[in-house]
């Protein structure tokens, strides 16, 4: 082995080690562990429950562990000169990289969300809000009270239950007269949520796979401040948006 070689050799161990304990600390910090667990029980425990990077460690669980055996590997073996029988390549380097940002560093939703946010009010009239939603595919819009307090969201699932209550009765009304308000905007489901701006998009990703695991119909989150619902709405994310989370998710 020449001088430059067993360099490049030391350099990736090194970095590859540094990556390697920086993921397994903040395993430590997620878990409020001391860092006696071993590395595998640490992603199981992580896989098992409910954490801000669970849904990120349950995607990569096979390559997380992979790592893992290469730091064994590497850490046995590694001899008084730095020579061992497995040394990281560059692309694994680049590669435990990524996953070390990604794990440590979550993107927030703001980050990657910049969606306009179209909302209405109780006393806007239908013949006004139904044309915007249809030029612009505005799907999921959140109403307000003369206030500024949040009463509801505004959607084609609504309008459709609305309209076939009226047929259902035989009622007849002006549409052009007709407000929001007068369209039942609460139902009991659980089609969309408030969320703060520090929301990680694994955590929000978390929320659509456990909607769609209960066979839920959460189908948007509004982004504000703190979460509250009657704070400025900043952004949204839709369900329709869940390309854009699965990119982020791979590695």
């Amino acid at each position: 082995m020449d001088q430059l070689e067993k360099n490049t050799n030391e350099e990736n161990i090194i970095s590859f080690l540094a990556y390697f304990n920086e993921i397994d600390k903040h395993f430590d910090k997620v878990l409020w562990e001391d860092g006696f667990s071993p590395y595998n029980e640490k992603i199981k425990k992580i896989a098992e429950w409910n954490y801000s990077i669970t849904s990120f460690v349950r995607k990569h669980i096979y390559q997380l562990k992979n790592i893992g055996e290469l730091r064994n590997f590497i850490t046995h073996g590694i001899k008084s000169n730095w020579e061992t029988f497995a040394c990281p390549t560059d692309a694994a380097i680049d590669k435990l990289r990524e996953y070390a940002e990604k794990i440590t560093k979550p993107a927030k939703v703001l980050d990657l969300f910049r969606k306009k946010v179209f909302k209405a009010h109780k006393e806007d009239f239908l013949k006004n809000i139904i044309p915007e939603m249809k030029k612009n595919g505005y799907s999921n819009i959140p109403v307000y009270d003369e206030n500024e307090n949040f009463i509801g969201i505004l959607n084609d699932a609504r309008l459709l239950y609305w309209i076939s209550d009226l047929l259902i009765n035989n009622d007849y009304i002006d549409l052009g007269l007709t407000k929001v308000e007068h369209i039942q905007l609460q139902y009991n489901w659980k089609d969309y949520r408030f969320i703060s701006q520090d929301t990680t998009i694994f955590e929000a990703w978390e929320l659509f796979t456990q909607s769609r695991r209960t066979w839920g119909t959460l189908n948007v989150l509004f982004i504000t401040a703190t979460g509250n619902p009657n704070e400025e709405i900043l952004w949204l994310i839709s369900n329709g948006d869940a390309n854009i989370i699965d990119d982020y998710l791979i590695v």
